[in-house]
């Protein structure tokens, strides 16, 4: 790609983020969240900004792990990409920024993006395994809603299924994969997928990437419940990790972006099963993603800079 072309694909880029951040910005409840905020300790909020982006900064170390046996070395650059990617996935309904970061990734090192999005797959099992672990263990150890104890044998079969997953996944070699019948570029492609998830998912890779799964999502709690202490929200640490578990299953499928007004509803409808009345509630949910969204936008934003169009080694 020549410098010119690789010049405007950042414009046309830039363009796109601005008219994604506008049409965010008409969605955001964020004049509320600024109310809200009048009267929170403004202290506990920083701590809670700075908690939520060490969060993020956790799964990008965890991602690094598995990309790292392919070849991909730069902790740096893993790190731009998962906040460019987190970033993207705030303003965007769908997970365009899980693609954009495998392709950021794949650009900027020449390693396939099939084995770029195999590392990609590794991790996000091990998120959705880091979930299943608090939903589990929350849910045999609280007092937890209606709502979410009744998931609590589907999480716990689902949790030993994905443990069986990995621990077969970890036995297989990578020479084991089927390779015949690779006539074509789709088929090519799965096969390196699959090459790579199997070569790159030892044991001890998928025990770091699960210590590191579960420091993530520890942290994530912490920033919920700090925020809720700096806007004085009387709500117990059980019934943070309820909401926090709550919300967790909305953002499955965002149906708006940054998962606006989906995020508030949930949060306040867990929230009252713990005698915490709705408003409150709601403007302490639109704090936790001022402090969630906004600053992952503006730093994953800064760090995309020079990642688009980036040639392998440039």
């Amino acid at each position: 790609m020549t410098a010119v072309r690789r010049r405007w694909l950042r414009v046309a880029a830039l363009l796109i983020l601005a008219v994604l951040l506008v049409a965010f910005g008409r969605h955001g409840g964020w004049r509320a969240a600024a109310t809200a905020a009048r009267g929170a300790d403004v202290g506990l909020l920083v701590l809670a900004l700075v908690v939520n982006q060490i969060s993020l900064a956790l799964k990008a170390v965890r991602w690094w792990v598995f990309l790292r046996p392919l070849g991909v070395l730069s902790l740096w650059l893993v790190v731009r990409a998962t906040f460019a990617g987190a970033s993207l996935n705030n303003l965007v309904v769908a997970q365009g920024g899980e693609g954009a970061r495998v392709l950021l990734v794949a650009r900027a090192t020449g390693v396939s993006s099939a084995r770029v999005a195999a590392a990609l797959a590794l991790e996000r099992v091990l998120d959705a395994m880091s979930y299943l672990v608090l939903l589990v263990s929350a849910a045999w150890m609280m007092d937890l809603p209606e709502m979410l104890l009744r998931w609590r044998t589907a999480a716990s079969v689902a949790l030993a299924v994905v443990v069986v997953a990995l621990m077969m996944l970890s036995r297989r070699s990578a020479s084991q994969v089927p390779r015949r019948g690779l006539g074509t570029t789709v088929k090519a492609y799965a096969q390196r997928f699959t090459s790579s998830a199997s070569d790159i998912a030892t044991p001890g890779r998928l025990v770091v990437g699960l210590l590191l799964s579960l420091g993530a999502w520890a942290l994530q709690v912490a920033t919920y419940h700090t925020v809720a202490l700096a806007a004085h929200l009387p709500i117990s640490l059980s019934g943070t990790i309820a909401a926090f578990l709550a919300v967790g299953i909305s953002f499955l499928i965002r149906a708006t972006p940054g998962n606006v007004g989906v995020f508030q509803m949930i949060y306040a409808m867990t929230a009252r099963g713990f005698g915490i009345a709705e408003s409150p509630a709601v403007a302490t949910a639109l704090l936790i993603q001022t402090i969630q969204v906004l600053p992952t936008i503006a730093i994953g934003t800064l760090m995309s800079h020079g990642l688009i169009g980036r040639a392998p080694d440039e």
